[in-house]
């Protein structure tokens, strides 16, 4: 009797990653595979793509592998389900060829990007993003600009899950939590916008359908099944945008709920009932996996891109025994920041994790270490730990700014966080963001809870569940709560009121 497990497809902005869980979303199995990003010739540092056939081998490569780790034959996978970063872009000819496959790394809509501004300032319902240069509109804009003929040729405009469903299924479709990350949707009525299209001078014949994730695209096709080695009778179900899986996959669904996936960058979602929209334009907005609420953002940016760069750089050359960004070395890493005190010494890193204003993202603040002398006869001197430590404090901090902008701007009071993502596999750091933001910190047992939320989706679009809730409190399975230390607390408030007054004096350095 087949198995009825769950295929998941994550391509997330570091890599692609391929799971399989059990019905009761155990993981049976994982694997990641890095991504490299290609420059757009012309638009070297500015234009970034990948290699779309390249990427769907490595998906096809995968997929055996995992069903063989789970011990799973091709008829025990019973559904899959597919979730991507946010703001990538994959534009399809009628054919389903690739004329343009993106990452959220691609900023060619700077070039176009003033005429939406004006536009979307005097004609159009407000969408919650901001700056439009991140966003397919722009891009759509800037083929039609430089490239005419190719975006003449474009019949489907996808989110890299949906290009995903449809390499497996041939159905070119979206969700709302994808489709509200375009800037052609209008996140209010959950409908492709007639304005904003109508202000772009662009048809929507190319957009797809929008549908619930849990709901079922279709089967998995022949030319699918003999590139993947999967049944022609499992599902592939409606999944959604990585973060927003990553909230289902925690257990943070209602509305006042707030959660950090804190993995290569570090966005911060408030569930809410209704649209909160930023009419400065600091933070995002956009649709939840739930009909009927949404999701107010604030974004650190580089989180755990800025810790790969630290152990990668100066930790690792110390211990060759190492071998770059292994598990050791970010054991050490942490071991490292464990054994000097709260506040580092006064050491403060600025380094990437920002507090999110999307209308100012022209700003590049430096980098900096900010410590006392080393030489000094009068002070501790500084090493490798206090510099390790203020680093995983540098990512706090700015959490807890960014939680406090979405309190201020939603009118709430947080008791608890949810966090997901790499660095939820870290105690050590989920006690630090407690001790930094005074919170109760909330993980499930599965870290990657995109991939469980993608789970879910599939096993709901299957019939596992009667609904994604049902699934979500079958599926999800939480660690012991994380509780704020009141005397380190207290010891943070200080550090953190430094760290911000020097984070806001390096705008002018």
């Amino acid at each position: 009797m087949p198995k009825q497990h769950i295929l998941t497809i994550d391509f997330g902005t570091s890599g692609i990653k391929c799971m399989v869980f059990s019905p009761e979303g155990a993981v049976l199995a994982r694997k990641f595979t890095p991504i490299q990003y290609i420059d757009t010739k012309g638009l070297f540092g500015i234009g970034k793509e990948f290699d779309a056939k390249a990427a769907w081998q490595t998906i096809c490569t995968m997929i055996p592998f995992v069903l063989k780790v789970a011990k799973s034959q091709p008829t025990d996978i019973i559904a899959i389900g597919a979730t991507s970063q946010r703001h990538g872009a994959v534009f399809l000819d009628k054919r389903g060829a690739v004329i343009y496959s993106g990452p959220n790394l691609d900023a060619r809509g700077v070039f176009v990007q003033d005429s939406v501004m004006k536009g979307l300032e005097e004609a159009c319902p407000p969408t919650g993003c901001w700056p439009p240069l991140l966003y397919s509109l722009c891009r759509l804009l800037w083929y039609k600009k430089e490239r005419p003929q190719e975006f003449s040729r474009i019949e489907h405009v996808l989110s890299i899950s949906d290009w995903i469903v449809y390499q497996l299924t041939g159905q070119a479709t979206t969700d709302p939590t994808q489709a509200s990350n375009t800037q052609l949707m209008d996140i209010q009525s959950t409908k492709w916008s007639p304005e904003i299209l109508e202000m772009a001078e662009l048809s929507g014949d190319f957009l797809p359908r929008i549908l619930e994730p849990g709901t079922v695209v279709g089967n998995v096709t022949a030319q699918a099944s003999k590139s993947t080695g999967l049944s022609r009778s499992t599902i592939v179900g409606v999944g959604g945008a990585d973060t927003q899986c990553a909230l289902l996959g925690s257990s943070a669904v209602h509305s006042g709920e707030v959660g950090i996936v804190s993995g290569n960058t570090g966005p911060v979602q408030l569930v809410t009932a209704e649209p909160i929209i930023d009419l400065e334009n600091r933070l995002w907005t956009g649709r939840f996996m739930l009909p009927h609420k949404w999701v107010l953002e604030a974004n650190s940016g580089p989180n755990g891109s800025v810790l790969n760069w630290f152990i990668q750089n100066i930790v690792s050359p110390l211990h060759p025994e190492f071998k770059g960004l292994t598990e050791q070395a970010y054991n050490h890493a942490e071991q490292l920041a464990s054994q000097a005190p709260v506040g580092s010494f006064d050491t403060i890193a600025l380094l990437g994790p920002q507090i999110m204003d999307a209308s100012d993202m022209a700003t590049v603040r430096p980098s900096i270490f900010i410590f006392p002398p080393p030489t000094s006869p009068v002070v501790t001197p500084i090493t490798i730990n206090e510099l390790t430590r203020a680093l995983f404090e540098n990512i706090c901090y700015a959490a807890r700014m960014n939680l406090e902008r979405i309190q201020e701007l939603a009118d709430v009071v947080f008791e608890y966080c949810v966090v997901a993502g790499g660095l939820a596999r870290s105690q050590f750091f989920r006690q630090m963001l407690a001790d930094v933001t005074g919170l109760k910190i909330r993980t499930g047992q599965v870290v990657e809870a995109s991939s469980l939320g993608a789970a879910i989706c599939a096993a709901t679009a299957a019939g596992l569940h009667a609904s994604l809730t049902d699934a979500m409190g079958q599926m999800v399975k939480m660690q012991p709560e994380m509780m704020p230390r009141e005397a380190v607390y207290k010891q943070y408030k200080t550090y953190f009121t430094r760290w911000h007054t020097l984070y806001n004096q390096s705008a002018n350095l």
